[in-house]
């Protein structure tokens, strides 16, 4: 009995062993976490910019239907007109429940878009001139001329000097 008692280090490795992968634990819980919400952050970016894409085209349902699409529940979307401008904010909580007050967003702006309008009906063209729709579409210029078949195979270059 006289040998225990100077033996007093018994355990301590076991105490020791338990808080190491009691922290290896915690630390690999935190990098998971950050790593979702990195993912949850590029969401909110993706989110945003395709909510103030489709807002610009004027149909804010179809915005936030597609946010809400890329986001998990409990995300905010936020559609805002300034000027001629949308502002679509995405706000979202990494960790969903457990901690609320955490909470990662972003925000996108886009032009808006003019509305389509019908084309308008122009006056009747004058006899004898080509409609204004098919002047655009091939525009007046002289005939290329023809160049016979020659034996030489330079091409001439314009105005007929070699």
């Amino acid at each position: 009995m006289a040998g225990r008692a100077g033996n007093s280090d018994t355990g301590s490795v076991t105490v020791e062993a338990a808080f190491a992968v009691g922290s290896l634990v915690v630390v690999l819980a935190v990098v998971l976490a950050a790593i979702g919400a990195v993912v949850l952050q590029l969401r909110c970016v993706d989110a945003a910019t395709e909510a103030a894409r489709l807002g610009a085209r004027g149909d804010p349902d179809a915005a936030r239907r597609a946010a809400a699409r890329l986001l998990p529940d409990g995300a905010e979307v936020v559609l805002e007109t300034r000027g001629d401008d949308v502002v679509a904010r995405v706000r979202a909580a990494p960790l969903g429940s457990a901690l609320p007050a955490l909470r990662v967003g972003a925000e996108a702006v886009a032009a808006r878009e003019p509305s389509p309008v019908a084309p308008v009906e122009g006056p009747e063209p004058l006899p004898g001139e080509p409609p204004e729709a098919d002047a655009a579409a091939s525009p007046a210029r002289p005939e290329d001329p023809v160049a016979p078949a020659s034996a030489s195979a330079v091409p001439t270059p314009p105005g007929g000097a070699r």
